[in-house]
């Protein structure tokens, strides 16, 4: 496309090759059809940008295409597409926006049928690169939230200098014009900032779509320390045993990972100690993931709380909640990894953008919350109602979208185990006590997924849940919840020594489950796989995730 000068444009759209290359294959459709469709996936936090589609819209004809930028946000290159028509945004939120009858033909393979589009660009032309960074200029600030306006309103009319400029904006679509010679030319970074508190309704891009499930590594140092089979990341004399770290890593080296899910008991006695060779582990792990502390959710196990008072059961102790001072060391330790206070009841909510265009919504809720005794109600739990109701009202999961809901524990709410041995009757089991109410919950309010950890047993299961029956009004069945049990990463008190972490990896239509298994402290390989298909429930307006198929 020869030009005197730079390309007339507007309008500049991101985009970032994570499931396929995605200009290798629109180029493809439009070298056989002459034409594609491009489909718009907005963030969360962003607008239906009603000031971008209408005139652009009005403008672009068949006879008279529309010159629009393109830019990869991984490799930094722009290019150029020439629009000839627009299918904007429907006024209805939850409507799905989809193509002509006949035209899915023009849409790439890989996301084609995907949920999540919220308008459509016709293509008859893509470009080879262009010269983009200091030859264009912003034309209007960013719409961003959380920043003042006076320092968007820098960008109106400045050079655009970077690739880092625009990765550093939550935004799918800036507008642009060629630059002009008393345009400011300077750079600004609006470094993407990490979340300051617990519950944060703030989306986060993901880099990948896969999901790394790690529980129980049960650090353990002093008298203990036989507890934990790896490694010690602060060990110098380490022989031929890898740390944890290090094993997962080999294993998951060649899968790009987008966020990180710990389920609890991080350590083995909740000591301070134990709890900095976890931070250490956790810090290497996200530096060789190249993860964030945004990309990172974590929960309490009960070996994390210190509240033991009790040697011997007592048939007519009371069981309480757990005293400040045993969640003192955990606060500490969250602390130190996010760089703000947990809450009093040590939840998290985090909200995730995926490649795929899947919105992943986590409430991680705290389920060690009784206070226990060493040789009774051992390991005991229950769940912060209350907390995993501020979360599902923060994100509004009483309502129909098409957000992908997981819940974050530590303790079951199935059984896991065939038959619980009879000698662990005083002791208590696994199952956390308020599991069914919170398994009604958990349906009720959409969740698809629960992924949790503590009898250090790998697991699947998928449940239908009902609503009791003297509770029944309207609605009889509550929903199907899906739920990932993990075996332990780094405790010597499993079956066969056998160490486990999980991978999901989602899809606009699928969620697939990966489960690894390294045996006497040995290199982790895939164990079995699961898929689960995702689609849409119409009377809901929710997502539906089916049965797992092996």
């Amino acid at each position: 496309m020869p030009t005197d000068g730079p390309v007339e444009i507007r309008y500049l759209f991101r985009f970032r090759d994570l499931i396929a290359k995605t200009i290798d294959a629109h180029k493809a459709v439009i070298d056989r059809y002459h034409m594609c469709w491009w489909g718009w996936w907005k963030r969360p936090a962003e607008s239906d940008r009603d000031d971008v589609w209408p005139p652009l819209a009005e403008s672009a004809k068949p006879d008279a295409p529309v010159p629009v930028g393109l830019f990869d946000s991984g490799s930094g290159k722009v290019y150029i597409a020439r629009v000839s028509r627009v299918i904007p945004p429907s006024t209805d939120p939850d409507e799905r926006v989809t193509v002509p009858p006949g035209d899915d033909k023009l849409i790439p393979e890989y996301y084609r049928g995907s949920p999540f589009t919220r308008a459509w660009m016709q293509f008859v032309a893509v470009g080879d690169p262009i010269p983009f960074f200091e030859h264009y200029s912003f034309e209007e600030a960013p719409r961003l939230a959380d920043y003042a306006e006076d320092v968007l309103n820098r960008f109106r009319g400045k050079v655009v200098k970077s690739a880092q400029e625009l990765r550093g904006m939550d935004t799918t679509i800036w507008k642009v014009r060629p630059r002009k010679d008393d345009d400011r030319d300077e750079e600004i970074i609006l470094s993407t900032r990490l979340l300051s508190k617990p519950l944060a309704t703030e989306s986060r891009d993901l880099q990948a779509s896969t999901v790394l499930h790690i529980t129980d590594p049960h650090f353990a140092v002093g008298a203990g320390r036989g507890q934990h089979v790896w490694a010690l990341e602060s060990e110098t004399s380490r022989g031929a045993t890898p740390t944890m770290v290090e094993a997962i890593h080999r294993a998951v080296k060649d899968k790009p990972i987008g966020l990180v899910v710990i389920t609890g008991d991080f350590t083995f006695t909740g000591l301070p100690e134990e709890f900095r060779e976890a931070g250490a582990a956790i810090n290497r792990l996200l530096g060789l993931l190249n993860l964030d502390k945004d990309r990172l959710v974590v929960v309490p196990g009960n070996h994390d709380i210190r509240w033991t008072k009790q040697e011997a059961y007592d048939n007519d102790a009371k069981v309480t909640e757990a005293p400040a001072d045993a969640t003192a060391n955990y606060a500490e330790f969250y602390r130190s990894l996010y760089g703000h206070d947990a809450n009093q009841s040590l939840s998290m909510g985090r909200r995730f953008t995926l490649p795929s265009g899947l919105v992943l919504e986590v409430c991680a809720v705290n389920s060690s919350s009784l206070e226990t005794g060493p040789k009774f109600l051992a390991g005991m739990g229950q769940i912060e109602q209350a907390a995993f109701s501020e979360v599902a009202s923060e994100f509004k999961w009483d309502t129909g979208n098409l957000t992908f809901r997981l819940l974050a524990l530590h303790h079951h709410l199935v059984l896991t185990e065939n038959r619980e041995p009879v000698q662990d009757y005083y002791r208590g089991y696994g199952l956390a006590i308020d599991a069914p109410r919170v398994l009604r919950m958990a349906a009720g309010y959409g969740v698809h997924l629960v992924l949790h950890g503590h009898k250090h047993r790998a697991f699947v299961w998928s449940s239908s849940v009902y609503e009791l029956p003297e509770n029944t009004q309207t609605k009889w069945q509550l929903g199907n919840v899906a739920v990932i049990g993990g075996g332990s990463a780094g405790s010597i008190e499993t079956e066969s020594n056998n160490n486990y972490f999980n991978l999901l990896e989602f899809s606009a239509t699928r969620l697939s489950l990966a489960m690894y298994r390294a045996s006497n402290a040995g290199s982790f390989e895939m164990m079995a796989q699961w898929n689960s298909q995702l689609s849409m429930d119409h009377e809901n307006g929710r997502l539906r995730i089916g049965e797992w198929q092996r």
